[in-house]
């Protein structure tokens, strides 16, 4: 019994297989007997519709595959591209910079230096560059930006440089006003402002523009360093005039600054 129900089995299970692989190979279904086709032709048209949908499973699922793979690569292109458009922008920035430097300051531009790091004691206004005597950068050289005077190189190693920022308490930067007589000395006045001393004849008023002078010589002539806000009171026998300035540059948001020749 037990065998019978065996082959009965082995030769359903045959005749369905033979039937897939007539529909799935397109052949013509085979000619029978007519009352056999006639019972069979349900069987034949299952097993057609198993192929047909055998078949597009097959080829969704190898679609989907292709198109993950697809998908996969594209993204790391993306990514590459997006990476690179990033250094284009910054070099772009860098050369944009350096243009306007060159063509305001009239300076000659070294190199483009990155600030990896401010100091920490909050005793100084100092800065740290990536960069040093390799990249030719040597003490007392003036450190800018296109919006105006940083600083001056006061130490450096093989790859690092100190930058005094003219907000240090030990700055002294020779300044003079930009659109009237006057010149003086500019003293670094933690956290944020500059403390100007000018002659008391001078013409000056909240919002005039402090540039650097020949004075003290260490920065070249002409170079934006801040604005004027506010005129302190003098006093009958003053010798000098005090001006509290804002610097053109925001020294703590720094991330590249122009390093130029010395004088």
């Amino acid at each position: 019994m037990r065998e019978t129900l065996v082959r009965r089995t082995l030769l359903v299970s045959l005749l369905l297989l033979g039937l897939l692989l007539a529909t799935l190979t397109r052949q013509s279904v085979p000619t029978l007997p007519g009352e056999f086709a006639a019972r069979t032709a349900p069987l034949f048209g299952l097993a057609y519709r198993l192929g047909q949908n055998t078949r597009a499973s097959l080829s969704a699922f190898f679609d989907r595959r292709d198109l993950r793979a697809e998908q996969r690569r594209m993204q790391a292109e993306i990514q590459q591209l997006r990476q690179e458009n990033q250094r284009l922008l910054l070099e772009n920035r860098r050369l944009q910079a350096t243009l306007r430097v060159q063509a305001v300051q009239g300076l000659g531009v070294l190199a483009v230096v990155p600030v990896i790091d401010d100091d920490a004691s909050g005793l100084y206004r100092r800065l740290y560059l990536g960069a040093g005597t390799a990249q030719g950068l040597r003490v007392g050289m003036p450190v800018t930006t296109a919006e105006g005077l940083v600083g001056v190189i006061t130490e450096v190693t093989t790859h690092n440089a100190v930058v005094r920022t003219i907000l240090d308490p030990e700055s002294r930067v020779g300044v003079r006003l930009a659109n009237a007589p006057g010149r003086g000395i500019a003293y670094g006045a933690p956290p944020r402002r500059l403390r100007v001393e000018v002659a008391p004849e001078a013409n000056v008023k909240p919002g005039d523009k402090v540039v650097s002078g020949a004075l003290q010589g260490l920065y070249p002539a002409g170079i934006t360093v801040g604005t004027v806000e506010q005129v302190l009171p003098a006093s009958p026998g003053d010798l000098k005039k005090i001006l509290l300035v804002r610097p053109a540059v925001q020294m703590a948001l720094l991330e590249e600054v122009l390093v130029l020749k010395p004088l």
